[in-house]
Protein backbone atom coordinates (compact mmCIF):
# COMPACT_ATOMS: atom_id res chain seq x y z
CA UNK A 1 0.00 0.00 0.00
CA UNK A 2 0.94 3.38 -0.87
CA UNK A 3 0.22 6.75 0.87
CA UNK A 4 -1.55 8.85 -0.85
CA UNK A 5 0.07 12.09 0.24
CA UNK A 6 3.57 11.19 0.47
CA UNK A 7 4.07 8.27 -1.40
CA UNK A 8 5.70 6.36 1.13
CA UNK A 9 5.24 2.78 0.48
CA UNK A 10 4.88 -0.08 2.49
CA UNK A 11 2.58 1.85 5.10
CA UNK A 12 0.07 0.89 7.74
CA UNK A 13 -3.12 2.24 6.49
CA UNK A 14 -4.06 5.08 8.97
CA UNK A 15 -6.94 7.18 7.32
CA UNK A 16 -9.25 6.15 4.34
CA UNK A 17 -9.46 9.18 1.85
CA UNK A 18 -11.00 6.85 -1.10
CA UNK A 19 -14.33 8.85 -0.42
CA UNK A 20 -12.95 12.38 -1.63
CA UNK A 21 -12.85 10.98 -5.19
CA UNK A 22 -15.76 8.67 -5.05
CA UNK A 23 -13.00 5.33 -4.80
CA UNK A 24 -14.43 2.43 -3.61
CA UNK A 25 -13.62 1.81 0.29
CA UNK A 26 -10.40 0.39 1.39
CA UNK A 27 -8.22 1.72 -1.91
CA UNK A 28 -7.18 5.18 -1.01
CA UNK A 29 -4.94 5.48 2.60
CA UNK A 30 -3.06 8.20 3.93
CA UNK A 31 -0.22 6.57 6.24
CA UNK A 32 -0.09 9.41 9.38
CA UNK A 33 -2.21 12.11 11.01
CA UNK A 34 -0.14 14.61 9.09
CA UNK A 35 -0.63 13.07 5.46
CA UNK A 36 -4.14 13.15 6.37
CA UNK A 37 -4.29 16.81 7.38
CA UNK A 38 -2.24 18.35 4.48
CA UNK A 39 -3.86 15.93 1.71
CA UNK A 40 -7.19 17.73 3.10
CA UNK A 41 -5.97 20.72 2.58
CA UNK A 42 -5.34 20.53 -0.84
CA UNK A 43 -8.39 19.06 -1.54
CA UNK A 44 -10.25 21.74 0.10
CA UNK A 45 -8.23 24.37 -1.61
CA UNK A 46 -8.78 21.91 -5.07
CA UNK A 47 -4.89 22.00 -5.45
CA UNK A 48 -4.30 18.32 -4.94
CA UNK A 49 -3.25 18.18 -8.35
CA UNK A 50 -0.62 20.63 -9.01
CA UNK A 51 0.88 18.71 -5.56
CA UNK A 52 4.57 17.32 -7.09
CA UNK A 53 5.75 15.08 -3.63
CA UNK A 54 9.35 15.22 -2.85
CA UNK A 55 9.06 11.42 -3.22
CA UNK A 56 8.54 11.35 -6.98
CA UNK A 57 9.91 14.84 -7.80
CA UNK A 58 12.78 15.47 -5.62
CA UNK A 59 13.46 18.06 -3.22
CA UNK A 60 13.72 21.81 -4.86
CA UNK A 61 17.11 23.01 -4.77
CA UNK A 62 17.67 26.27 -3.07
CA UNK A 63 18.91 27.65 -6.30
CA UNK A 64 16.20 27.67 -8.36
CA UNK A 65 13.44 30.56 -8.50
CA UNK A 66 10.14 30.50 -7.88
CA UNK A 67 7.93 30.62 -10.90
CA UNK A 68 4.82 32.79 -10.16
CA UNK A 69 1.90 29.90 -11.10
CA UNK A 70 -1.37 31.63 -12.34
CA UNK A 71 -4.50 31.21 -10.51
CA UNK A 72 -6.55 28.34 -12.32
CA UNK A 73 -10.02 26.94 -11.85
CA UNK A 74 -8.54 24.10 -9.89
CA UNK A 75 -9.34 20.25 -9.54
CA UNK A 76 -11.99 19.43 -7.98
CA UNK A 77 -13.08 16.08 -6.59
CA UNK A 78 -16.07 13.98 -8.07
CA UNK A 79 -17.94 15.02 -4.33
CA UNK A 80 -17.11 18.49 -4.91
CA UNK A 81 -17.86 19.08 -8.85
CA UNK A 82 -21.71 17.01 -7.72
CA UNK A 83 -21.98 18.81 -4.74
CA UNK A 84 -22.16 22.12 -6.24
CA UNK A 85 -24.73 21.44 -8.87
CA UNK A 86 -27.31 22.26 -6.76
CA UNK A 87 -26.54 25.89 -7.19
CA UNK A 88 -26.99 25.44 -11.24
CA UNK A 89 -30.42 23.27 -10.73
CA UNK A 90 -32.77 26.55 -10.02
Amino acid sequence: MICSYCYTSHIKPKHDVGHWWNNPLDSVYVCSDKCYTELEKLVKDRTWMDYKPPAIFGKKKKEEKKVSKKKSIGAVTDKQFTGDLGKFMK
